[in-house]
């Protein structure tokens, strides 16, 4: 009876690991929902203070405040709508001005991350944003988008950096495919130019390759995914270094969004990481990703890593 008992607890102990991922499941919906309420002063006031200095909509600073902070605006965590509003009509000024500059090429990366982090428009509404997808499809070249601004200097391979542009842009682009067959043609093109290049070394790859997949090949994906999460909880942006938030809150987002549930150890793995790594003001310390800067975090990385570990875990446990 006892050697029984034993081996039983043997059982339950190995199957309650998750691919070596730490499960002391400490982290439940109040204590993610203080976290991210805890954070909400950074993004805002480093976020407008990035408006107000550089007056430009960067795609990892402003991009990632409005797609924040729409997530929690009208979720039991909360944040001030007109402010919103306010920003969104900034953020569509700024690049209706950019696009229309003969001089100037569409700001791929900023109209994606602005359209997938958007608040959605009430019947009867203005769609600020009503003019993106046509900018967007008409940036298309060779069947796919290049990222541009900062984002080719990453420490990744330059084809992969444009691949996650092209299927972030794929993502944001789908809901207006449905009703536009050309669209929808370029969206395939798209497809399979990244059906072409090898897998990922970032976790930003795995995640949108694996949104704009379907069925098995989804779930794959998603399971490599999973298996990708290191035993602190959490993920690196890069494979080979130590988990960090902005890997951490790409992980959660995209897993959220497959239909992963809050209560899966993984997910609560990962927010376990992110609240035991979270600074007294409410930030994520975040390694730049920037090759230039060697893995040294810099207040531009400290934000995008912030927001994004926002994003995942209100992607996750917002409601």
């Amino acid at each position: 009876m006892h050697l029984r008992l034993l081996i039983a607890l043997v059982v339950v102990s190995v199957g309650s690991e998750t691919n070596g991922a730490t499960s002391g499941l400490v982290s439940g919906r109040d204590e993610v929902h203080a976290a991210i309420r805890k954070s909400l002063p950074v993004l805002e006031k480093k976020g407008v203070a990035w408006m107000t200095k550089r007056k430009c909509v960067s795609c990892h600073q402003i991009t990632s405040m409005l797609w924040s902070l729409n997530l929690v605006a009208d979720s039991v965590i909360g944040f001030e709508r007109t402010k919103l509003d306010r920003w969104t009509a900034w953020s569509a000024e700024k690049m209706t001005a950019i696009v229309a500059d003969p001089k100037r090429s569409p700001p791929v990366d900023n109209l994606t991350r602005l359209l997938l982090g958007r608040y959605p428009v009430s019947k009867g509404g203005k769609d600020l944003y009503a003019k993106f997808p046509e900018w967007l499809a008409g940036s298309q070249t060779n069947g796919f988008w290049k990222a541009a601004g900062q984002l080719p200097g990453q420490k990744r391979p330059f084809r992969e950096t444009d691949e996650v542009t092209t299927m972030w842009t794929i993502l944001a682009l789908t809901p207006f495919a449905r009703q536009d067959a050309d669209l929808a043609e370029q969206l395939k093109l798209a497809q399979a130019w990244v059906a072409e290049g090898k897998s990922g070394v970032t976790t930003e790859w795995w995640v949108v390759r694996a949104l704009t997949e379907r069925g098995k090949a989804r779930n794959r994906l998603k399971q490599d995914l999973i298996k990708r999460q290191n035993p602190d909880g959490g993920w690196s942006w890069v494979e080979g270094k130590p988990s960090d938030p902005l890997g951490t809150g790409l992980a959660l987002y995209g897993l959220a969004r497959m239909g992963v549930q809050p209560t899966h150890k993984t997910l609560r793995s990962a927010a376990d990481y992110l609240l035991g790594s979270q600074q007294d003001d409410g930030s994520w310390e975040t390694p730049s990703t920037k090759r230039a800067n060697k893995d040294e975090p810099n207040p531009i990385s400290n934000y995008w890593g912030t927001a994004w570990a926002v994003i995942g875990l209100a992607s996750a446990w917002g409601s």
